[in-house]
């Protein structure tokens, strides 16, 4: 059986941590390394893990920037962050199922 991408992995460390409603966690989870190429090392194999990597960071500069506001981001940039996170941490289809 084929392991998940480094992407998923991270992604679902910090989906996990954005969905139990605990700003710490999500703070602590946020002060990981998420920053593309950085020294904890991420290994990447090839373009399109590279580009995850670097949505992925994007994605916890986002949250950081939200929590620096005390959650006072515009809800649609916070939305598009989620669902990609979503996304890149293969859930998209099962969170659609559960709230169907």
């Amino acid at each position: 059986m084929k392991s998940a991408a480094v992407s998923e992995q991270r992604a679902r460390v910090l989906l996990s941590a954005w969905n139990s409603g605990d700003l710490s966690r999500l703070q602590e989870t946020l002060t990981q390394g998420w920053i593309f190429g950085s020294p904890d090392g991420w290994p990447l194999s090839g373009e399109a893990e590279r580009e995850r990597l670097e949505m992925l960071a994007t994605i916890a500069d986002a949250m950081r920037n939200w929590l620096r506001r005390g959650g006072d981001a515009p809800a649609e940039d916070l939305q598009v962050s989620v669902k990609l996170l979503r996304h890149l941490a293969g859930t998209e289809s099962m969170w659609r199922q559960s709230r169907a």
